[in-house]
């Protein structure tokens, strides 16, 4: 049962490298891989050790079998040991490897070299675990045996405690929730291997390098190399197991599946707008529905005016309506050409004050008397094009004030903030709108899709500005509490100086 799960953890580790192809990932199979290589170790020291009950056999090997074939393998006691130092000394690296990469503790970023300081240790005991090392090490100084075996223990129950805690302090640090909750997957993937590898790692290689001395001073742990434990011990042992492992399965297979979500919706939308591009019909029939009606206006123009005594009044409303007419023909014909043509987008370092300068300007430009609170830190740069992503803010600031009113609830102004979040610099905008179902938040970014009057609105506006902020290397998410308000939140990655 013990192997099963961790080579259900090995796959599934193995299905999140194909997935990100990052070093996190790497460093993630790496972990299984290495808990995998010192559970094989230790299963194979058991089998041959012997001395456990057929209860505690069959939990371990599946059956008396394959437990016998294990017991018979070709393999020295040095090759056992050292099987099991490989992924003793292994794991608490690549936790910590993780730990750091995922950190945004300013110490940790601006001193990169700490991930190699971090190696030293697991390294240095690789070299001296290596069989004939040790045994030359401690033949010559016997006393130096303790000191190795406990110092050593000592550093890994303080790797994994350290890592533990820089991903908690992470996970405090999140603020936006859909980030959080892949993050809080991850660390409890790492928490329930972190758990499995506690129950073995008390184990020293010595023990396996020094089988015929009975010398168990430096025995750590459950001591399962040394004696089998009573039947409560062994209860709490599989429930242990069981419990870190389905913990750590599960919370890997549901940040695999939030991954493959985002893949496949960032697929579909592309698919969908691929559709758009090349169906025009749906822009030539919305052309000819607006010119018609245009022909109407005209028409009844040139009646009033062919009468005998023409009513300048009416003639007038009917030139206004032409006039608002044509005003969105020309605006709704501009954004779906910009929608739709080739960008070139310059990226350049920029300050967020020029962005909301430009925004801002944008956006009175057609409610100059909107409500609005802006907390932009202009000191943060990032690499932008600041009229493309003015545009995209422009175009949610409008749907954010656009929501308040249609939610009666003018008097609360949208809100434009700005932030560091781990390796993005986001700037949210938030209303205070009827807010959006959660089965048509997947749906918003795409193209001609809109919940407003068709009249007004093509729904381009929400699927330009993602493309924008993708165009800027970042990411557009949103969440929203129906009744409560809509956030959109504009990532992109973080240029540091």
């Amino acid at each position: 049962m013990l192997f099963l799960l961790v080579v259900l953890m090995l796959i599934a580790s193995g299905c999140v490298l194909c997935l990100r192809k990052n070093q996190e990932s790497l460093f993630l199979l790496g972990m299984c891989c290495s808990l995998m290589v010192q559970l094989s170790g230790t299963l194979i020291f058991i089998a041959k050790k012997g001395g456990y009950t057929q209860d505690i056999l069959r939990f371990l090997y599946f059956s008396l079998e394959l437990k016998n074939r294990v017991q018979y393998l070709y393999i020295t006691l040095g090759q056992m040991g050292y099987m099991i130092a490989v992924g003793r000394y292994l794991f608490p690296l690549f936790l910590m490897e993780i730990a750091l990469q995922y950190s945004m503790l300013p110490f940790v970023r601006s001193h990169p070299r700490i991930k190699w300081y971090a190696a030293i240790l697991p390294l240095a005991a690789l070299v001296v675990y290596i069989p004939a090392v040790f045994r030359g090490l401690t033949d010559q100084w016997p006393q130096l045996h303790n000191v190795i075996v406990q110092f050593s223990y000592v550093w890994i129950i303080a790797y994994v405690a350290l890592a533990l805690v820089l991903l908690l302090q992470e996970l405090r640090s999140i603020t936006i929730r859909f980030c959080r909750r892949q993050f809080a997957c991850i660390l409890v993937c790492l928490a329930a291997l972190s758990g499995l590898y506690i129950l073995y790692c008390g184990q020293d290689p010595a023990q396996v390098y020094r089988f015929y001395s009975y010398d168990y001073v430096w025995n750590k742990g459950l001591g399962y190399l040394q004696y089998a434990p009573g039947m409560g011990g062994y209860v709490t042992l599989v429930v242990v197991n069981v419990i870190c492992g389905v913990l750590g399965i599960v919370s890997l297979l549901r940040y695999t599946q939030d991954n493959l979500m985002t893949d496949r919706e960032e697929i579909g939308l592309e698919r969908k707008f691929d559709v758009a591009r090349s169906g025009a019909s749906v822009f030539v029939h919305s052309i000819k529905n607006q010119l018609l009606a245009n022909r109407v206006l005209e028409k009844h123009i040139y009646q009033e005016l062919d009468s005998g005594h023409p009513d300048m009044a009416r003639v007038r409303a009917y030139v206004d309506q032409l006039h608002e007419s044509n005003e969105l023909l020309l605006s709704r014909s501009e954004e779906l050409y910009r929608t739709v043509k080739s960008k070139s987008v310059r990226l350049t370092p920029t300050r967020l004050d020029a962005v909301e300068e430009t925004t801002m300007h944008r956006f009175r430009r057609k409610y100059h008397d909107a409500r609005c609170e802006v907390r932009i830190d202009g000191d943060i740069r990032v690499m932008a094009d600041v009229s493309y992503l003015s545009e995209a803010l422009y175009n949610l600031m409008t749907n954010g004030w656009e929501a308040n009113v249609a939610a009666g609830r003018a008097d609360r102004p949208v809100v434009m903030v700005s932030r560091q979040e781990r390796l993005y610099t986001v700037i949210e905008v938030r209303d205070e709108g009827v807010g959006i179902a959660r089965s048509e938040q997947k749906k918003i970014f795409e193209p001609f899709y809109s919940s407003k009057n068709s009249n007004y609105s093509w729904g381009m506006g929400l699927y330009h500005a993602r493309m924008i902020v993708k165009a800027h290397l970042g990411q557009l998410r949103v969440e929203s509490t129906p009744g409560r308000g809509t956030s959109f939140f504009v990532m992109l990655p973080r240029c540091d100086r």
